[in-house]
């Protein structure tokens, strides 16, 4: 009986072995799989580092846009030297703008004045929609409840 209980301690032996190494190789798997998608999670990042990620795709935009010409600009350099052949010598350019701090303020002003005199001018006109609805009496003052009746209406059927 001792070969019996011998094959049977080794199968035991390679039993308990053959678990703990499953048992390693997943926890191994388990751990590379947390580390990739910890990894490929882009949102995590997002949410730890939300200034560094945005200004990441915005130099990355930036970068990796080009820079197109203008329709116009690309026109003008076709038709330039055609024209110049036609017409003779370009004309000199303008000069640039000057700033002029003055337009430049009523630029920004004109805009919000022009709003407030428009929401001015509808308080005004609800008001007097509001006379002609409800119309004061003659010396100005509020008529004051009479008596026996509430100053306001009861909802409902309480009227």
């Amino acid at each position: 009986m001792s070969e019996i209980d011998e094959i049977r301690r080794q199968m035991a032996q390679i039993r308990h072995d053959l678990h703990q190494d499953v048992s390693s190789v997943v926890s191994g798997v388990t751990d590379v799989v947390s580390d990739v998608t910890e990894v490929m999670d882009w949102q995590s990042s997002l949410r730890r580092h939300p200034y560094a990620v945005v200004a990441t795709a915005l130099v990355a935009g930036y970068l990796i846009v080009p820079r197109r010409k203008r329709p116009a600009e690309a026109a003008l350099e076709r038709v330039q030297p055609l024209a110049a052949s036609v017409l003779g010598p370009p004309a000199p350019a303008r000069p640039a703008k000057k700033f002029r701090p003055f337009s430049w303020a009523f630029g920004m002003i004109a805009p919000l004045a022009s709003q407030a005199l428009q929401a001015y001018a509808m308080s005004w006109i609800e008001a007097k929609l509001k006379e002609q609805i409800h119309p004061m009496p003659e010396d100005g003052q509020q008529p004051g409840p009479r008596p026996g009746q509430y100053p306001y209406p009861a909802p409902g059927r309480f009227r």
